[in-house]
C-alpha cells in the first residue's frame, strides 16, 4: 500500500512537471514566381525563395517554455532556416535564431544568436511598408546605399525590460570571439505602446564595420487604415560615407482576408560633407489570407541608386505572386 502510495505522488509530481512546460514545433514555406530586372543583367523569370521574392523566408523552428515557479520562466528557441525552391539549408543550420532565455518580474535575458533589438525598431518602421517583405523598398536596397546594418549577431547577451505601463526597452551586447573580424555590437531600443500607437528608437554600433545606426519609428492603426514609417541615420567612416533615410508606407484591409500596401523610401549618402549617392524606390502589394495559416499574394518592387554624377549604379524592378503556408 505504501509503495503504491509513493508510485502514485511520483506519477502526480511528473504530470504537473509536464503540465508546467511546453514545446512547439512550428514552420512556414513561402515560394514565390515573378520576373526580377536589373542594370546590365536583363530580366530573369525565377522561382524564389519567400525571402528573395515573396512575403518571408521559409523556416523550421522549435520553441519551448519551462515554468520553474516564483514568477520565473526558461524558455529556447531554435529556428533553422532554408531553400524552399531548392531543398536547401542555409549557413549557419541554425540561422533564425538560437537562443536560451530567463524572464521573470525582472523583466527577460536571452542569450546566443538573434535578431538585434535595433532590427526590431526596423521591424516597426516597415509594418505597414509593403508587409515588410521583398516587395519592401527600404529593406531591400534603399536604405543602406552607403552601408547597412547587420540584422543578427552571434554571440549575443540581451536584457529586455518587463512592462511598464506601455513603455518597453532593452540593451544588448555581442561578444567579440574573433579579434580578426572584430564582430562586437551594442544596442539598444526604448519605446511606448498605447492601444493603436507604437512608437520607438532604435540605436546600434557596429565595430566592425565601423557603422552606428539611429533609427526613430512609429506606427498607428486607424482601423480603416494602418500607417507606419521611419527616419533612419547612419554614422560611418571616411570611405563609406554617412547616411540620412526615410520610408513611409500603408496599409489598407479590403474587408477580413484582403490587405492592400503601398511604400516609399529614399536615402542619401554623403562623404565630406558632399553627395556620393542617392537612392529611391516605391513598393505596392497585395494579400489574400485563404485561411489563418494559409496566405497568396502578389506585389511589385522598383529602386535605383545614383552615384555622385547622377549616372545610375543600380536599378532594379521585382514582379511576383506566390504562396505562403504556415504550420
Amino acid at each position: 500500500m505504501k509503495k503504491s502510495l509513493i508510485a502514485l505522488a511520483v506519477l502526480a509530481a511528473s504530470t504537473a512537471a509536464s503540465a508546467q512546460s511546453s514545446v512547439t514545433v512550428y514552420g512556414r514555406v513561402d515560394l514565390s514566381v515573378g520576373s526580377l530586372k536589373e542594370l546590365n543583367k536583363g530580366s530573369m523569370t525565377k522561382l524564389f525563395n519567400g525571402g528573395d521574392g515573396g512575403l518571408t523566408t521559409s523556416r523550421l523552428g522549435f520553441r519551448g517554455t519551462e515554468d520553474l515557479g516564483g514568477g520565473l520562466t526558461a524558455g529556447f528557441k531554435l529556428e533553422h532556416r532554408f531553400n524552399a525552391d531548392e531543398g536547401t539549408t542555409q549557413d549557419p543550420f541554425w540561422k533564425g535564431e538560437s537562443t536560451v532565455n530567463l524572464s521573470g518580474g525582472f523583466g527577460s535575458v536571452k542569450l546566443g544568436r538573434s535578431l538585434t533589438l535595433y532590427d526590431d525598431v526596423r521591424g516597426l518602421a516597415n509594418s505597414a511598408n509593403v508587409f515588410d517583405s521583398a516587395f519592401t523598398p527600404a529593406a531591400n536596397g534603399v536604405w543602406g546605399s552607403g552601408g547597412d546594418y547587420s540584422s543578427r549577431f552571434n554571440n549575443k547577451i540581451a536584457y529586455t525590460l518587463p512592462s511598464l505601463g506601455g513603455f518597453y526597452g532593452g540593451l544588448e551586447y555581442a561578444l567579440d570571439e574573433d579579434p580578426a573580424v572584430k564582430a562586437n555590437m551594442l544596442a539598444a531600443k526604448v519605446g511606448y505602446k498605447a492601444g493603436p500607437l507604437d512608437v520607438a528608437l532604435g540605436v546600434q554600433q557596429e565595430k566592425g564595420k565601423e557603422n552606428d545606426y539611429m533609427l526613430l519609428a512609429g506606427s498607428y492603426d486607424l482601423g480603416v487604415v494602418k500607417l507606419s514609417g521611419g527616419y533612419n541615420t547612419r554614422s560611418g567612416n571616411a570611405k563609406n560615407g554617412d547616411d540620412k533615410e526615410l520610408q513611409a508606407g500603408v496599409i489598407v484591409p479590403l474587408g477580413s482576408a484582403v490587405n492592400l500596401s503601398f511604400s516609399v523610401a529614399n536615402s542619401k549618402t554623403t562623404i565630406a560633407g558632399a553627395t556620393a549617392a542617392k537612392a529611391s524606390g516605391i513598393g505596392i502589394g497585395a494579400t489574400y489570407a485563404m485561411s489563418k495559416r494559409t496566405t497568396v499574394y502578389g506585389g511589385f518592387r522598383t529602386h535605383n541608386i545614383k552615384n555622385a554624377v547622377g549616372t545610375k549604379t543600380t536599378d532594379t524592378r521585382l514582379v511576383a505572386f506566390g504562396l505562403r503556408h504556415d504550420f
